[in-house]
């Protein structure tokens, strides 16, 4: 579904603005028709990117890609960049036609419930639901979910035409139109880009007890793009309904980027899609590579696969390094740094109601650690 001309370079720039992974410019203001442009405008920099709608004068130095249309409720179509770009909520996106690219937004609680009924399914029986494994969808602020508690300022706003500044189209209010310089300045947690569809509290929970929630987007990612190489023999993935086998006692989660190992029926593999590298593991290699993944260090990658393994502690440390090296495999991240977030995320969930509104007639309770 295209009109017009196709600029690839602007294509490209609104994919990584809708997932919210930047590559090809730094930070990005989308201004909705209606909205005073000009004082959030001058904030951005040449490296920046600012959405504007067309036949709306704007002056600014960063790099103004024109769109036509909108983009806030389901159903609506963005023409931009050559394309036509349709936003569907989440849990709906599974069963509505199709006619081309498509964006989908959690919107509201029951979008954002949707996904994690979706991830919880993936990881208690390795399947991936179609929402996430129709290469026509895209889900829009996916980066978030990656490490939703680094702290950085934001490199996405949603300049509304009622002069809010929202951290992203589903984010938490942060100013207005003339606080875009300040706004753009100031850390806040990357979780704030979720927090204006679902109470806080849930939200804490929903990212606190998930842990892997990224993990999850990559695997079905590779779900989606090795099922047509691998066809009936497309296996299972490592922490989603298969667990390989590894040495007793971890204590770390996997890191979102690290490489899968995947089940198939002539072995496992070693999938990476950073470099689309595959490469088929030997039994006890799985060991050594799963080993590593869930240990906090390599001392104590080490010391769990000489204890159960019978190795001396530097025939372990050696295989530990070899996995590093040559497979580019890394420890994991501790397990208690979830727990840790857990504990700031409250207060800071707590503000970001408050500055809802209505926020204020609401009493967030403490973030529990039980799951949904």
């Amino acid at each position: 579904m295209t009109e017009g001309a196709v600029d690839a370079r602007d294509a490209r720039t609104v994919v990584e603005w809708l997932t919210g992974r930047h590559v090809s410019f730094r930070r990005a203001l989308f201004g909705a028709r209606g909205a005073s442009l000009d004082p959030a405008a001058a904030a951005l920099g040449a490296d920046d990117v600012l959405f504007a709608p067309v036949g709306v004068p704007v002056e600014t130095v960063a790099r103004v890609i024109r769109y036509d249309g909108a983009f806030d409720d389901v159903g609506d179509v963005l023409h931009v960049a050559g394309h036509a770009v349709e936003l569907q909520h989440y849990a709906a996106a599974a069963y509505v036609e199709l006619l081309g690219p498509t964006a989908m937004r959690f919107l509201d609680a029951d979008g954002w419930r949707a996904f994690l009924a979706d991830a919880d399914l993936a990881r208690e029986s390795g399947v991936f639901t179609a929402p996430l494994t129709d290469t026509r969808l895209r889900l829009a602020d996916a980066d978030v979910l990656r490490a939703p508690f680094d702290v950085a300022p934001p490199s996405a706003l949603h300049l509304h035409a009622d002069g809010r500044v929202t951290a992203g189209a589903q984010g938490a209010a942060v100013g207005g139109a003339a606080d875009v310089g300040a706004v753009l300045a100031t850390p806040r947690p990357l979780w704030t880009a979720l927090a204006g569809i679902v109470d806080p509290d849930e939200l804490a929970r929903g990212l606190v007890t998930r842990p892997w929630l990224g993990r999850f987007l990559g695997a079905a990612s590779l779900a989606a793009s090795f099922a047509a190489s691998l066809g009936e023999d497309a296996g299972e993935i490592d922490g989603f309904g298969w667990t390989a086998p590894s040495a007793p006692e971890g204590d770390a989660v996997v890191r979102v980027d690290d490489p899968f190992l995947v089940r198939t029926t002539g072995g496992v593999l070693l999938i990476d899609l950073r470099t689309r590298r595959r490469q088929r593991l030997a039994d006890a290699t799985v060991t050594v590579v799963s080993t590593l993944q869930s240990s906090s260090d390599p001392s104590r990658a080490a010391a769990r696969l000489a204890r159960a393994q019978r190795l001396s502690l530097a025939d372990a440390r050696r295989l530990c390094a070899e996995a590093t090296d040559v497979l580019g495999v890394r420890t994991g991240l501790p397990s208690s740094m979830n727990a840790d977030a857990g504990n700031v995320i409250a207060p800071d969930a707590r503000a970001t109601e408050a500055a809802r509104p209505g926020g204020g007639k609401r009493q967030a309770s403490a973030v529990v650690g039980g799951g949904e």
